[in-house]
């Protein structure tokens, strides 16, 4: 088991939280849609100026919580969803090297599994913020963990909540490991668990 934390004192993480969760909801429900959804909620000022920096995990979470009041679970989650393969989109565009994207497919499942996760638990804290973030690696795929999600912080269900991050990683590793890599959330802390966790499994 690898275990990450965040530094003492940091409870920020990437943009692409915020910029994508809007751009997820211009996509699904069209531009004037979103722009009203935003300014019902009190989220207006999203519809002028996006963040370009690191923002506080409260700011991702009090949008996604004002969607879920809005909009409900379901709807909101789809918008998550799709939040979340816009993640992966942009940080495999934009962050991950050209020789990792060529080599990781080329390596046994398990292996290539073994050095992504192990390279993203090092900058784990820039998605997770102060959520702990760990995994384990099996010969078919891989179990991950986030303890005090930022997704479901605070919220009971008695389903799993945490599709940003049940779909970021499914897109993000699906052409790194295995095209038809499947990844879903088995607990979840919105549901009393002790973490969300996220199965990966490969046929």
């Amino acid at each position: 088991m690898h275990t990450t934390y965040a530094p003492a004192g940091v409870v920020r993480i990437g943009p692409n939280s915020i910029i994508q969760t809007v751009g997820a909801l211009n996509e699904l429900y069209g531009a004037e849609a979103a722009r009203a959804i935003l300014e019902r909620i009190g989220h207006s000022a999203l519809n002028e100026q996006l963040p370009t920096d690191m923002v506080d995990e409260q700011a991702f979470m009090a949008l996604i919580n004002a969607l879920r009041t809005d909009l409900g679970l379901e709807a909101t989650g789809k918008v998550l969803a799709r939040s979340g393969e816009r993640t992966a989109d942009y940080l495999l565009a934009n962050r991950i090297p050209a020789p990792i994207r060529i080599l990781l497919p080329w390596l046994p499942a398990s292996f290539g599994l073994r050095i992504f996760l192990k390279a993203i638990a090092g900058h784990a804290w820039t998605f997770a913020g102060s959520g702990r973030f760990s995994y384990v690696v099996g010969r078919r795929g891989a179990t991950i963990c986030l303890a005090d999600s930022p997704e479901c912080r605070g919220i009971a269900t008695d389903a799993p909540l945490c599709h940003y991050y049940t779909h970021c990683f499914q897109t993000l590793l699906r052409p790194l490991i295995n095209p038809q890599l499947m990844v879903r959330e088995t607990a979840c802390g919105a549901m009393g668990a002790d973490a969300c966790t996220f199965e990966v499994t490969i046929p």
